[in-house]
């Protein structure tokens, strides 16, 4: 018998702290309910679990974006559908001036005139979170490659709202004033300040921030606003690789319902005469053609926005319950291995003081 080295008290000890931590791992698991608390629990497998809730949580936002572009689009198909029933009027309006027996063509031209500035009006107002639906300009873009607006002017902070796509020119009018032009001549001039400050040119649509360092010297630099290549983009699915194509739903083309020749084509026409209502007759029926086209884009882009929405609530579920297989804890065995180690931990803890207690037999000997 030796008593220098306790060799069984050492083993039990040994045991005892395998169990205790085993313990607290256990404790730690069915606190959080999670079966990785560290990266040592399974590195591979909390790496896979990380990637499939950033794609989780990415696919949340996609969903919210896909009913967002739904809420764009029922906005976007009441200001249609208005200006189609006004063109129905309008149409009405025209047959009864083509006709001898029409009656008063003065008070049909003011009924007709009034119709037209409100679809003007409808088109200028339609809009979602201050974006213009019908004018032609949804899904414009700053040209930022061949913009030359520099002068102490953050380029970062230059907005296009409603702007056209077309190319605005900026010029010193004095020494208070810039003024931009489109590339048909048309002119908004506004008073500036040196400093900090927003330049709105409101009736472009254009605005800007300057720097502390502006003067109002910039002359000859201009703002390029392009046509998008589609009406709007509506991310809705977020797949690896595929965030600039196939994760898009887009309208086929910007709605464009103004009255003017990029539009509906209505501005000119006029029922006073009947030979002038009867040329309305033809324009009012390109113009219902351009309504329910753009009726029909909207349609098509609503119903697949639909479909889009339902798969990628799909996917939500899907990828949210890969990702519990991997760091969920399955509290039921968890709980089987917690009371199986509490029951060894107080044998390990009995055994301990057992072999503590074993080495005092030697002093028998000396009796």
């Amino acid at each position: 018998m030796r008593i220098n080295t306790n060799v069984s008290a050492i083993q039990a000890y040994t045991n005892l702290g395998r169990v205790q931590n085993a313990l607290q791992e256990s404790m730690a698991k069915l606190s959080s309910g999670l079966r990785i608390t560290k990266a040592a629990d399974d590195a591979a497998g909390l790496g896979i679990a990380n990637n499939l809730r950033g794609a989780t949580r990415a696919l949340s936002q996609a969903s919210k974006n896909g009913e967002q572009a739904s809420a764009l689009l029922n906005v976007a198909e009441g200001g249609t559908s208005a200006i189609e029933s006004i063109l129905e009027r309008m149409k009405e309006l025209a047959a009864q001036s083509g006709s001898s027996n029409s009656g008063d063509r003065v008070q049909l031209q003011a009924e007709f005139n009034t119709l037209r500035t409100e679809i003007s009006r409808i088109t200028q107002t339609t809009q979602y979170q201050g974006n213009n639906l019908l004018d032609g300009t949804m899904g414009n873009q700053i040209d930022t490659v061949n913009s030359t607006i520099t002068t102490g002017v953050q380029a970062s902070t230059v907005q296009i709202n409603g702007a056209k796509a077309d190319t605005y020119t900026i010029a010193l009018e004095s020494a208070t004033t810039l003024s931009l032009t489109n590339a048909n001549g048309d002119k908004q001039v506004v008073t500036v300040g040196a400093g900090v400050q927003t330049v709105n040119f409101s009736q472009f649509g254009v605005s800007f921030k300057t720097a502390a360092t502006f003067d109002p010297t910039p002359d000859g630099e201009n703002v390029i606003v392009t046509a998008g290549t589609s009406g709007a983009d509506f991310l809705v699915s977020a797949a690896a690789g595929q965030y600039t194509s196939n994760d898009l739903v887009s309208l086929a083309t910007s709605i464009d319902l103004t009255t003017g020749a990029t539009g509906l084509n209505i501005a000119a026409s006029d029922i006073s005469t009947q030979t002038g209502a009867q040329t309305a007759l033809s324009s009012l029926d390109s113009a219902l053609t351009t309504v329910n086209s753009a009726l029909g884009s909207i349609g098509a882009a609503q119903s697949r926005i639909g479909f889009a929405l339902d798969n990628t609530k799909t996917a939500i579920a899907n990828f949210a319950a890969a990702e519990s297989t991997i760091r969920d804890v399955d509290m039921a065995e968890e709980m089987t291995n917690f009371s199986k180690d509490q029951i060894l931990a107080q044998a390990g803890t009995a055994m301990l003081a057992q072999a503590n207690q074993s080495a005092s037999s030697v002093l028998r000997l000396f009796q």
